[in-house]
């Protein structure tokens, strides 16, 4: 059975208010959609300008419960899983669509941020790890480092980088966002390669990058060609990885190579400006004007 360990307490206190959790996110990079009720009208759980944070696995503060707040939550983990996340302005009604009590409706603005950040995920925390982190963790880019030795997550977590423990690590693959750069470089070439192939598979990755020999390579290309389900997949794969103009073997010769590697590929990807800013408003204020807000 698997344990899966986020490195920040607060990942673990849903009831931290939403101002607080906003501030650990951006100081994290970490995707996050704010949601916030802009207008009601009859009787509903809260009042406008009630707002909760939610990410792709936690959630911070309440909309008041209920099927209201689950179809918040679902609708704000979509839009970010997909990349499609834009400002928008949904109407809610307890009663009719919702099967709440209250009777009442709402209408709740979705902004998110973060979104376009790129999002860096290492399986292995071991030497190269340890001096690759600090690297990654100063650059424009959300990182996660994934292992299933706590011992060796610690002194990442401590540096305030985002780290989860796995008893096994495949399983985290079918969890990532699809367009994340994946760097594979465990102790075990075993789950390397159970890695590798399960990333290949999904075939939605930016970047799936193991790190290794020439010889390491062929083995696993040979395996992979009979595993993968179609042979094409092994186009996606990149090894060795690091910038070839940086040499030596030391874990900080061979991070400064890999992160060289990892500044090029992700600074392709260009963030996206605020699209629309004021249709968007304008469509609000034209919801607005569809809902008018009792005040208690």
């Amino acid at each position: 059975m698997s344990s899966k360990q986020p490195n920040s307490d607060f990942l673990s206190s849903p009831s931290l208010h939403w101002l607080e959790a906003c501030r650990q996110l951006e100081q994290k990079g970490e995707a996050y959609c704010l949601a916030t009720v802009v207008a009601y009208v009859g009787s509903v759980p809260r009042a406008s300008g009630s707002k909760m944070v939610i990410t792709a696995q936690c959630q911070f503060d309440t909309l008041g419960g209920g099927n209201l707040e689950h179809q918040v939550i679902a609708k704000a983990r979509s839009a970010i899983q997909s990349g499609d996340a834009q400002v928008s302005v949904e109407r809610f009604s307890l009663a009719a669509d919702l099967g709440q009590c209250c009777g009442g409706a709402v209408q709740v603005m979705f902004e998110y941020f973060h979104t376009q950040t790129p999002k860096v995920v290492v399986f292995g925390a071991g030497h190269v790890c340890q001096a690759l982190g600090p690297i990654l963790a100063q650059l424009p880019l959300h990182l996660t480092v994934i292992d299933s030795r706590q011992e060796w997550l610690t002194p990442l977590q401590n540096q305030g980088i985002d780290t989860k423990h796995y008893d096994n690590p495949v399983e985290a693959i079918n969890q990532l966002a699809p367009n994340s750069y994946i760097v594979v470089m465990t102790q075990d070439h075993g789950l390397d390669f159970e890695l590798v192939r399960n990333a290949l598979e999904r075939n939605c990755f930016a970047f799936v990058g193991l790190i290794g020999s020439q010889g390491k390579k062929s083995r696993f290309e040979f395996r992979l060609k009979e595993q993968l389900s179609h042979a094409e997949l092994l186009d996606g794969l990149t090894c060795p990885i690091g910038n070839p103009d940086i040499q030596g073997k030391l874990p900080m010769q061979v991070a400064v190579s890999i992160a060289a590697q990892l500044i090029q590929l992700t600074g392709k990807t260009e963030p996206s400006c605020p699209q629309g800013d004021e249709q968007q408003w304008r469509q609000f204020n034209q919801l607005r004007q569809t809902l008018k807000e009792v005040n208690p």
